[in-house]
């Protein structure tokens, strides 16, 4: 790129173009990232390697671009060798809370930019069918799927599946129809520090089913909620255990989202409060505890009860998979607390 003069340069996607056989557009784009890339040498370096891929590579520079150059330097290590063991999901919710953490006022304006970008859009699909996309802002969008998954759930059992259930309440919403079942009360879970709540500091809210949220936008939320609270471990900064029962307990099962906010399945992302408790230790009259349930979407609690996957829990609360051919996944703990300096 040093060798085209600047002049020529805004327009070098019209002769990419035709020799990759693209489109200008597809061709800026790809002349675009990959100056990003030389920008930084070492997330060029990690893909060269084959340590990331190019989506993740493109998500770091994503990432740490409203960042200073100082705190770039130090997302930028820290992501690189988080990424190199994690799906694209769990990297950016990491980098998330990385930023909003390290600047709180970089995310903050993040985000700001990007709900003056909210759009619904309409894509034609072939066979008479097609997709509608909406970007709005995340709270709003969890509380959405939330209606309609609620919605879906409580429509009388027939051939359809819930996702084809899901798409004809949308439908239904949408177009001002019947949906055929109860509004239900729309929810969504937020977990916030006291210190961050009162405005002693800006650390990010965290919305299930989702991730960080800037501290301004969660206080919002906050104002008009339900409180409840969590008494975390002053060590690791997880929630604690509540007392053992039969049965779990709408306290437990609070609990265990708190700590685990999303399936314990490597790389699934489906929300706690849509999941099953499984008893991982098969239950015995007296192990319904936080210790040894977990949460696990329908798919994954199929998956250890009816083939060879075998599941652990460590006893530091992460928990350990084995896979039919012997491959082992341990996930992560997510604190909800800072872990004291210690």
């Amino acid at each position: 790129m040093d060798q085209v003069p600047e002049w020529d340069y805004q327009y070098m996607g019209s002769e990419v173009g035709p020799r990759l056989a693209m489109s200008r557009r597809k061709a800026d784009r790809m002349l675009s990232r990959g100056f990003e890339l030389t920008e930084r040498p070492a997330v060029l370096q990690a893909m060269a390697e084959g340590r990331i891929d190019e989506g993740k590579a493109l998500l770091i520079l994503d990432q740490i671009s409203v960042l200073s150059e100082i705190h770039k330097a130090i997302v930028e290590e820290d992501l690189l060798a988080y990424a190199q063991t994690r799906t694209y999901t769990s990297v950016r919710r990491h980098a998330q809370t990385m930023i909003h953490k390290l600047d709180p006022d970089a995310a903050l304006r993040r985000h700001k930019k990007a709900t003056k970008e909210r759009v619904v859009e309409k894509r034609d699909l072939d066979d008479g069918m097609s997709s509608l996309r909406f970007v709005v802002p995340a709270l709003e969008g969890v509380l959405i799927y939330d209606r309609i998954d609620r919605i879906a759930r409580a429509l009388p059992k027939d051939d359809r599946t819930l996702d084809q259930k899901r798409a004809d309440v949308a439908m239904d919403v949408l177009l001002g129809k019947d949906t055929g079942a109860p509004q239900g009360e729309v929810r969504v879970y937020l977990t916030m520090p006291v210190t961050s709540v009162i405005g002693m500091n800006d650390d990010p809210a965290m919305l299930h089913g989702y991730g960080p949220l800037p501290a301004e936008v969660a206080r919002d939320v906050v104002a008009g909620g339900i409180w409840k609270r969590i008494l975390t471990d002053p060590v690791t900064g997880m929630a604690e255990e509540v007392s053992d029962v039969y049965r779990p307990t709408a306290k437990q099962r609070e609990l265990i989202a708190a700590r685990f906010p999303r399936c314990t399945a490597i790389g699934c992302q489906q929300p706690a409060h849509r999941c099953d408790l499984d008893h991982c230790c098969r239950y015995d009259g007296t192990n319904t505890t936080v210790k040894n349930l977990r949460p696990k979407c329908r798919h994954h609690h199929r998956m250890k009860h009816e083939s060879t996957w075998r599941c652990e829990n460590l006893p530091d609360g992460r928990h350990m998979w084995t896979t039919p051919s012997g491959d082992v996944y341990e996930t992560e703990l997510e604190p909800i607390a800072e872990p004291a300096p210690f």
